[in-house]
Parts: structure tokens; C-alpha cells; sequence
């Protein structure tokens, strides 16, 4: 081997090594110190992450996010895109603050914010604790925690409503951005305020500056429970003003690069639960009285076809009356099918809205649905760099 890294010319091996996946250039980089070189060199692991998204389906997978049955911890299993084969090996969240042998799953939940080129964003619940990992290199960095606690007023509480994460490719940055309210301690429930008794701010941390700022942004609650939608850099989450009457929610769209919010008003009576991905573009999940009592529901699935235009909504078909009553919509596979997760049990199912049939993966997760995440997740060789970054 090493014999024919010296023979062959640097482009030739370069060409060679851009069709392998993560996992053996890993290897490869004991090689020799050429090869660490390359390997480990932003510009190949740019034409590498290009490659793979250009040509090879082999190091695309979900991400599956649930809770260990049998111990107080969090764990992710990798499913293959293609085959929708599980792998045998699960693996624990980082162990910077999500260690096994300590009951987080008690004190905290654990979502995942997003995924983007290999990298995983990880928040614990109404905490500041987050986590930027890429599981397939098992890099992992702690995010340093936000500043806007600190511009609270005296006497204030402070609340992390919604986060998000992606890509800016006009900088080639990774950004996290954080929704907080601060809102004054007395008898009325914290959701139950009126917007204009709470104090919104928004803020930005960018990956290679390792810091955060503050940026404006509308005054609104985010939906909580409901995660972040990313498509090519543009994060959504479901909105909305007044909590009593919540015939106002709207997508609140966010534009990693530009860094400007964007409003799309929902369809007219139309009850927004959440919002998936497909094809690269976002689509929701609303909720449907079949009948006057709400006995039995179904639920619309709606595709917006341009951000910011109301009119742009597409109703694409309808799940249930029977599906509804015991499955959630997860999120979308190919040809439109999706990924349904049945409420008390946690088992995945495959939907075909052509057909309505459903067919039982075998993939079984945690009872509670809402623990719950599956996210599209690429093998890339993307490093976390600066602060404190580390490797297990």
C-alpha cells in the first residue's frame, strides 16, 4: 500500500480516495503522513462532502433518536437510506453532558436540533447545554452557552422556546440559532401570557467564530414540540402570536445566510401539528376533524411550493380516518411514501398514500412518540473545529 501511494500521481489518489466512504478513509489516514495530509485537508473533505452528495446514495441514512428501554439514556441507531436496514450497532449521544449511567432522561430531554453535511446538533430541553457532533468521525464540540440570559431583567425568568441549525454557503459557516423569551415570575402561566409581556430576542452562534450575537427578529412564541424543518439553508418552525386563539400560526422561515426571518401565512382554517421535508421542500402536517366531535381525525399533508407566499400551499393527500387514530407522521421517505410512528409503542410503519398501505419495518423505538426523531443524516468527514473541540 504504502508502495503504491508513492507510484501513483497525488490527483490520481485523490480521484481514488473521493469514492470511498468515511469509515475507510479513517483507516487510511495511518497510511502514511501523505495520506493524513490529504484526508484530513478542508479541501478534500469539501470535494469529498460534494462527491458523496453528487454521487453516492451509499452514505445517506436516517437517524434514528430515541431513549434506551432499559436504562435512562439516549441513543441513536443508523437506518440505510436505500435498504431501510437497521444498524446493529446503536450508539449512546455524546459524552460530554449526555453520559450513560445518569438519569438525563429524568432531568432532561434530549432533541435533536438538525443535521446537516455529517453534522448533528443536540439540545437538552429548557437548558443551555448544547452539542454539534458528527457520529461517524465521533468528533463532538460543547457549544458555549448563549449570552442572552444575561440581558434579562432583574426579577425575570428566562425560556428557550425553539433552536435551529444549518448551513451558510456563502461562508461556509455552521450556525445555531436560539429563540429565548424572558418573561417576569407571577401567578399566570408562562404560555398563557400575552405576547407584548414578554421579551423576545434571537440570537446567532456561528461555528468558526465559536460565539454567539444577538439578531432581531419577530415577536412570536415558537411551537414547542415541535423541531425545526431544515431545507438548503433555511430553517422553519410552526408560530404563532396569541396562545389562547392559535388560528394565527404561521411558518416562521429563517435564512442561515442572509439572516433574515421570513412569514408564510397558513391556508385558511387549516390546523398546522408539523412540519417535514420533502423533496426540498417543506411540508406540513395538519390535523383533520372527520367529524363535528373530534371521535374520529385524519390528517392533510400540505406542500409549500414558495416560502413566504401563502397562496403557494399544495394539499397533497389525506391520512387516515383509522391510520390517524393510532399513528403520527414522522417523516418522508421516496416517492412520497413516509415514515409513521405508532403512539404506543414506538414501531415504525411505511405508508404508501398511493395505495394506503402500511408495512411494519421492525424497527421498534420508545413508547413515547414525542421522544422520537428521525432526521436524514449523511456520512461526510466535516470537522468541528476550535473551542473546545474533542474526540472520544
Amino acid at each position: 500500500m504504502m508502495m503504491m501511494a508513492n507510484e501513483l500521481a497525488e490527483d490520481l489518489v485523490t480521484q481514488i480516495l473521493l469514492w470511498l466512504p468515511v469509515v475507510s478513509l479513517l483507516r487510511f489516514k495511518c497510511v502514511c503522513k501523505s495520506w493524513y495530509a490529504l484526508i484530513t485537508h478542508q479541501n478534500f473533505v469539501r470535494k469529498h462532502l460534494l462527491h458523496n452528495n453528487n454521487n453516492n446514495n451509499s452514505n445517506t441514512h436516517l437517524l434514528l433518536k430515541t431513549s434506551n428501554k432499559t436504562m435512562d439514556d439516549y441513543v441513536v441507531s443508523t437506518i440505510s437510506y436505500e435498504e431501510l436496514q437497521v444498524s446493529p450497532l446503536t450508539q449512546p449521544l455524546p459524552p460530554q453532558y449526555f453520559r450513560n449511567g445518569e438519569p438525563f432522561g429524568e432531568m432532561f430531554s434530549i432533541s435533536v436540533v438538525g443535521s446537516c453535511n455529517g453534522l448533528v446538533c443536540l439540545h437538552a430541553y429548557d437548558t443551555l447545554k448544547v452539542v454539534i457532533w458528527n457520529p461517524t468521525t465521533r468528533e463532538t464540540k460543547v457549544v458555549p452557552e448563549s449570552n442572552l440570559p444575561i440581558f434579562a431583567p432583574a426579577g425575570y425568568y428566562t425560556h428557550i422556546q425553539g433552536m435551529g441549525f444549518g448551513f451558510d454557503a456563502k461562508t461556509n459557516d455552521y450556525k445555531i440559532i436560539n429563540f429565548d423569551s424572558m418573561y417576569e415570575c407571577n401567578s399566570d402561566i408562562y404560555f398563557m401570557k400575552d405576547v407584548k409581556e414578554i421579551i423576545y430576542q434571537k440570537e446567532v452562534y456561528s461555528l468558526s467564530t465559536d460565539s454567539w450575537r444577538k439578531v432581531d427578529g419577530p415577536q412570536c412564541f415558537i411551537v414547542e414540540d415541535v423541531p425545526m424543518t431544515y431545507i438548503t439553508g433555511m430553517g422553519s418552525w410552526l408560530a404563532y402570536v396569541d396562545y389562547v386563539n392559535q388560528r394565527d400560526l404561521f411558518v416562521l422561515s429563517f435564512d442561515m445566510s442572509d439572516e433574515v426571518f421570513l412569514k408564510t401565512l397558513l391556508p385558511d382554517n387549516v390546523n398546522g401539528q408539523a412540519l417535514l421535508v420533502l423533496n426540498e421542500s417543506i411540508a406540513m402536517v395538519a390535523l383533520l376533524p372527520i367529524d363535528e366531535n373530534w371521535w374520529e381525525i385524519g390528517f392533510d399533508i400540505w406542500l409549500l411550493l414558495k416560502v413566504g407566499v401563502k397562496d403557494s400551499w399544495n394539499r397533497l393527500f389525506t391520512i387516515g380516518p383509522s391510520i390517524a387514530r393510532i399513528h403520527q407522521p414522522l417523516g418522508f421517505w421516496k416517492n412520497d411514501t413516509m415514515f409513521l410512528t405508532k403512539i404506543d409503542s414506538g414501531q415504525l410503519f411505511l405508508y404508501d398514500p398511493s395505495t394506503q398501505q402500511m408495512t411494519d419495518l421492525q424497527i421498534h423505538g420508545h413508547s413515547d412518540s414525542k421522544e422520537m426523531q428521525l432526521v436524514n443524516y449523511m456520512e461526510t468527514l466535516v470537522s468541528i473545529k476550535g473551542g473546545n473541540e474533542s474526540e472520544e
